[in-house]
């Protein structure tokens, strides 16, 4: 079964909001019940999806004419106390459930890492809800080391 990854187009859009609300019901439901199910199928969501197509990387999976997966990275604010010239961020990635360890999140990761270092990015990094244990697995095989702890409390 051979794997394409490609910049998304606008008409790929419908299939990465798709993706992306799986990513969100299954996040919400196992991690994290601040995560907003719908995200991706309001207009702020579909806006952030344009954004990234058109401006950003945009990437998706195919195997065949189907979009199996998909990541959406870009470039980000820096924090003004670190001294790093470019930052980027994997925003978010999913995989459908019977095409997972099939290496397809690699490749996807790896084209994120070629458009990095053709847009002079000199810093990664990749967010995920402590409790998904796969997908820290997943980054920290990817080469990506534990950086910041984010702590919250409900009041």
């Amino acid at each position: 079964m051979e794997v394409k990854i490609q910049f998304a187009s606008i008409e790929n859009l419908g299939d990465i909001l798709n993706l992306n609300h799986q990513l969100c019901i299954k996040e919400n439901k196992e991690f994290d019940a601040t995560i907003n199910k719908d995200y991706p199928i309001q207009k702020s969501g579909e806006e952030y999806f344009k954004e990234r197509i058109k401006n950003d990387c945009a990437l998706v999976a195919l195997i065949g004419s189907k979009v199996v997966g998909y990541l959406v990275g870009a470039v980000i604010e820096k924090e003004d106390y670190r001294n790093i010239s470019k930052l980027a961020e994997a925003e978010n990635m999913f995989v459908l459930e019977e095409y997972r360890s099939l290496g397809i999140g690699k490749k996807l990761l790896d084209e994120f890492f070629k458009w990095c270092k053709q847009n002079e990015v000199k810093r990664i990094r990749a967010v995920a809800s402590v409790q998904n244990i796969k997908a820290i697995a997943f980054y920290k095989k990817g080469g990506f080391l534990d950086y910041n702890l984010v702590l919250e409390k409900e009041v």
